[in-house]
């Protein structure tokens, strides 16, 4: 579950908001069916400037990354160990 730190502004904003409106009917004697203060509450998002918008299409994943080099294999082995503070293993690399 999302932590309420990482929300952006607004959304916090609507998520206290509803949750205080959830509370307000939870304590009526009468409360308002499910379905119409969920739809109450959508109009009320969309009359402060909510709008739902479509999801953007996922990139494609492509298995092909074409041949790599032995020397591109090289530098990133040599890479990965300049970052990992490990010593250069020359030897393994000429053979």
């Amino acid at each position: 579950m999302t932590t309420h730190e990482s929300l952006d502004r607004q959304t916090r904003t609507a998520v206290a908001a509803l949750a205080h409106r959830i509370r307000e009917r939870d304590q009526q004697d009468d409360p308002t069916d499910a379905d119409i203060f969920a739809l109450e509450y959508l109009h009320a998002l969309r009359g402060q400037g909510w709008r739902p918008t479509n999801a953007r299409r996922p990139q494609p994943w492509s298995t092909d990354q074409g041949p790599r080099s032995e020397d591109t294999a090289r530098r990133g082995a040599h890479l990965a160990r300049d970052l990992l503070g490990l010593p250069a293993n020359d030897h393994q690399e000429q053979e």
